[in-house]
């Protein structure tokens, strides 16, 4: 999954596709309007206080790829847990605010702060809609949350494909959508950085009370 000359700095990009299964939770998905009904579990792997695993199956709402901006005010419970451990991992290898707006952009584009249990696009699976033919890991390490946001980090030592800091080891001075482009070598790169507000936001929120997860 080596990506072509990644650019610095230039004009915002975003996600690859922001679910074209749109999978939403009940209440959200009455909320933004819906469409056909479908069936997904979200699994959600490498929990902050104990690491182990809880799967939870619910019926969901699907609704075509859109465009619109992720609202912080709007998460659920799911979303919420997942954003705060993206920023407690991140916290964890000591790295800072930039790398943080840089995973959480990548997450809600790819998988809307959701940890996606069925293959979504091809084999892929988890936050980052990792693939496991690319290298990213197994079936179930791709899913779970904390191997595939170490993998991402280019700190998972059971991934083969090149994460953030192997491929932008200066990430300080990457505009936040080019550097997840980066790695995800996205068919849209332009959408990242439609999520760094959102990112952001959530980063001033909950940052502060977060603790480092190192487990």
């Amino acid at each position: 999954m080596a990506p072509a000359a990644p650019a610095r700095l230039r004009s915002p990009f975003s996600r690859r596709h922001l679910l074209t299964t749109g999978v939403l939770g009940l209440a959200a998905a009455a909320a933004l309007g819906t469409v056909a009904p479908a069936s997904a579990a979200v699994l959600d792997s490498g929990d902050l206080d104990t690491g182990e695993s809880a799967q939870w199956t619910e019926e969901f709402l699907t609704r075509p790829e859109t465009r619109e901006g992720f609202v912080a005010d709007a998460m659920d419970d799911w979303q919420l847990a997942n954003a705060k451990f993206i920023i407690a991992v991140v916290k964890g290898h000591e790295l800072g605010e930039e790398v943080a707006v840089i995973a959480l952009i990548t997450a809600i584009v790819e998988a809307w702060l959701y940890n996606y249990e069925p293959a979504v696009d091809a084999d892929s699976g988890g936050l980052f809609q990792q693939r496991p033919s690319m290298g990213w890991g197994s079936y179930d390490e791709v899913r779970n949350k904390k191997l595939a946001l170490d993998a991402f980090l280019g700190l998972g030592e059971h991934s083969q494909a090149p994460g953030l800091l192997q491929v932008a080891p200066d990430v300080a001075s990457w505009e936040p959508g080019a550097a997840a482009q980066s790695v995800q070598a996205s068919a849209h790169p332009e959408r990242y950085a439609e999520q760094v507000g959102a990112a952001r936001e959530i980063w001033d929120r909950f940052a502060a009370d977060v603790e480092p997860f190192t487990a």
